[in-house]
């Protein structure tokens, strides 16, 4: 997994001396030593503008795999986070064709393969990655991050420096100063774009290289996208046995390749068919080489709410797998108590506790002495979990279903199965043109799909919390225009010209935006590194996604004729189900998709007493904390948290208070004001 920094000084810019880059890439280190306790390494190069920093969590070749990593003749040096799977198949290739190699890392393959094939190299790596490298002959710093965005990389240009960092906090060692950047803050634009909540910070996106050269010139450029067919393209194959056989393959597959490590690992578990199928599929690829193997397991445990405690079913298929299951109790005090390392961690705004839930159970996993964990996320992103993504699968015809022989529902039928939809998963309120089947039936803003729409409903920020005078500076919020805007123009054109069939739109919505910027964020590396383990995460592997996204959208989301004529009910991922059902309890292939949120508990006994939660915020949402930021108004959190403190409610799916959701969100800026040290914003 590990974590990396660099510093890039180009010409126009003085470099420092050898000392002060190296005792700040030193202190840069020092901020990320959680992302790898095993080890750490520099490389200068000789003419001190370019420093490369590594911290390491040995997992594959412990003995001899140190970074920075270089080739041969010392022209190439790089630094890499992650794991590249197949990487022995590749390797052998290479050896063919007589490049050497000086370790057995897997990261030493883009070193090679940066040698053999130059900026193309990505095509060739399968897993999690982000790396830096610097090509000395060319003078030119060349970086990249991962299909998904499964593992961070940030980029800024600090007093001339180019700066690259696993987290953020590793630019302080380098003498970047964070600043709010107040626009983004007010477009929430960490899940719409790139931005960041500090000014002149960026994700280098899902996806795509930066290419940084002397003269001070950054260039971004896609190596890779979602390859969705035009809605009236064939499905990949005549039989529908055919394609849930091939959807099986790549998955077993995927965690074929991500069980290989040298050192022990477990199983995320929770009561989902997602991991669930990632520990029977692990379990049985484990028993091939060892009939006697057994499979660790790790699930957190809502003990003080019955309703969205999933344990008890992670125990059962635990016990079919014969796995051993370790439940790590996730009470509302610990998730309180470690929310603000996790906004420290995650370096964003968090307003639930997906992410403190991660570090409980991240810590229970270390604590046990693994380093490894598969995990499930992704999942719906790829095969239409969401139930927002019922009504854009409603929205258009499906002719590449229809021609596989499907019963499919009629135009007026879809119509009336999407209102009622709508009410039965209680998705929030959406204008009456969004439940249009036609791309004509009136605006639905730069998509015209219900996916933004509904996200917005989630994660939309009051305006009510910043000060008017901030307001009167950038505008007024608009989640559903960020997030729509900070999308390649080609994807909006596909979903207005109908190309794309809608629920294909609201997938790669999805996956560009949702999962990357929270969900693997809050939920996979950030939390998971917090305690130095590194997630896999199978779902993701692309081999298995590029398939996927051939398929027919009635496969993924499949409509099942009702008693009733003319009523349909909508089946979420179905052909996963169908592909997992060999290594899943039966119970888990039935089960629906619940909304998963951690939650806090149930009302006190004594109505007057305070949950965990009232106590924390009643105590760090001060009127001296609030107004120190400098663009909160403190006299509607002050009245917010009254309320909230008087009159809490506690939702009987196990969400959260809006209010209390929003009071977190005052909460992640303070946190961040405090740890980052930023100044308060001035007008």
């Amino acid at each position: 997994m590990c974590g990396l920094i660099s510093a890039f000084y180009p010409d126009a810019v003085d470099p420092p001396s050898v000392d002060e880059l190296k005792n700040g890439l030193e202190v840069s280190l020092e901020t990320i030593k959680h992302r790898g306790p095993d080890s750490r390494g520099i490389y200068l190069s000789p003419d001190n503008r370019v420093g490369l920093g590594h911290v390491r969590l040995s997992i594959i070749d412990l003995a001899s795999g140190q970074q920075p990593l270089s080739d041969e003749d010392d022209s190439i040096h790089c630094v890499v986070t992650g794991e590249i799977y197949d990487h022995d198949r590749i390797r052998a290739e290479m050896h063919s064709q007589r490049y050497s190699f000086k370790t057995k890392s897997d990261s030493e393959l883009v070193v090679q393969l940066y040698k053999r094939d130059g900026f193309n190299l990505m095509s060739q790596l399968r897993g999690e990655f982000a790396f830096v490298l610097y090509d000395v002959k060319r003078r030119l710093l060349f970086a990249a991050r991962d299909r998904f965005g499964i593992k961070p990389l940030y980029y800024t240009v600090s007093k001339g420096c180019i700066l690259f960092g696993s987290e953020i906090k590793a630019f302080m060692g380098l003498g970047w100063q964070a600043e709010w950047d107040i626009e983004s803050i007010v477009d929430n634009a960490e899940l719409g774009d790139e931005r960041t909540v500090f000014q002149g910070v960026r994700k280098l996106p899902a996806g795509y290289s930066a290419i940084c050269r002397a003269s001070g010139y950054i260039e971004t450029q896609a190596y890779w996208d979602i390859p969705y067919p035009a809605a009236t393209a064939p499905p990949p194959d005549t039989s529908i046995d055919a394609m849930v056989l091939r959807v099986r393959e790549l998955l077993v597959e995927a965690v074929r390749l991500r069980l290989r490590s040298d050192v022990p690992l477990a199983v995320y578990l929770s009561g989902g068919i997602d991991s669930s199928a990632v520990a029977g599929i692990a379990t049985q690829l484990l028993r091939e080489k060892d009939p006697n193997a057994k499979l660790t397991t790790f699930t957190l445990a809502y003990s003080e709410n019955e309703a969205t405690d999933e344990s008890p079913i992670a125990a059962r298929t635990a016990e079919l797998l014969g796995a051993e299951l370790h439940k790590v109790e996730g009470t509302e005090g610990a998730l309180v108590g470690a929310f603000e390392e996790s906004v420290w961690h995650c370096e964003q705004i968090i307003t639930m506790f997906h992410a403190a839930g991660k570090i409980l159970l991240s810590k229970a996993v270390r604590d046990a002495g693994y380093k490894v964990a598969l995990s499930g996320e992704g999942s719906d992103e790829v095969f239409g979990g969401y139930h927002w993504f019922g009504l854009d699968y409603l929205r258009d015809a499906d002719p590449a279903g229809a021609a596989l022989g499907l019963s499919l529902p009629s135009d007026a039928e879809r119509l009336q199965t999407a209102e009622a939809y709508q009410v039965a998963t209680r998705l929030p309120q959406l204008p009456s043109t969004a439940m249009g089947l036609h791309k004509s039936d009136g605006p639905r803003s730069l998509l015209r799909i219900s996916a933004p729409l509904a996200i917005a409903g989630v994660f939309r920020c009051s305006a009510s919390i910043f000060r008017p005078e901030v307001l009167a500076r950038t505008g007024q919020p608009d989640l559903v225009r960020c997030t729509e805007e900070g999308l390649d123009p080609r994807v909006r054109q596909h979903s207005v010209s109908a190309n794309w069939h809608s629920l294909n739109v609201a997938l790669y919505f999805n996956a560009r935006t949702l999962l990357p910027r929270v969900i693997l964020n809050q939920a996979g590396d950030r939390a998971d590194m917090v305690s130095a383990v590194e997630s896999r995460v199978a779902f993701l592997d692309h081999h298995l996604v590029e398939y996927v996204a051939t398929l027919p959208p009635s496969l993924k989301i499949m409509p099942i004729a009702g008693e009733k004529p003319g009523s349909w009910t909508l089946v979420e991922k179905w052909i996963l189900r169908e592909a997992v059902k060999p290594f899943v309890t039966e119970e888990i292939y039935r089960r629906k998709k619940i909304q998963y949120n951690p939650p806090p508990a149930q009302a006190p006994k004594v109505a007057s007493d305070l949950v965990p939660l009232q106590k924390h915020l009643n105590a760090r949402l001060t009127q001296a904390s609030v107004e120190r930021l400098g663009f909160i108004d403190w006299q509607f959190v002050r009245d917010q948290l009254a309320e909230y403190l008087e009159s809490p409610i506690f939702p009987a799916n196990g969400a959260m208070d809006p209010r209390a959701s929003m009071l977190l969100r005052i909460l992640s800026y303070i946190v961040l004001q405090e740890r980052f040290h930023v100044p308060s914003f001035k007008l």
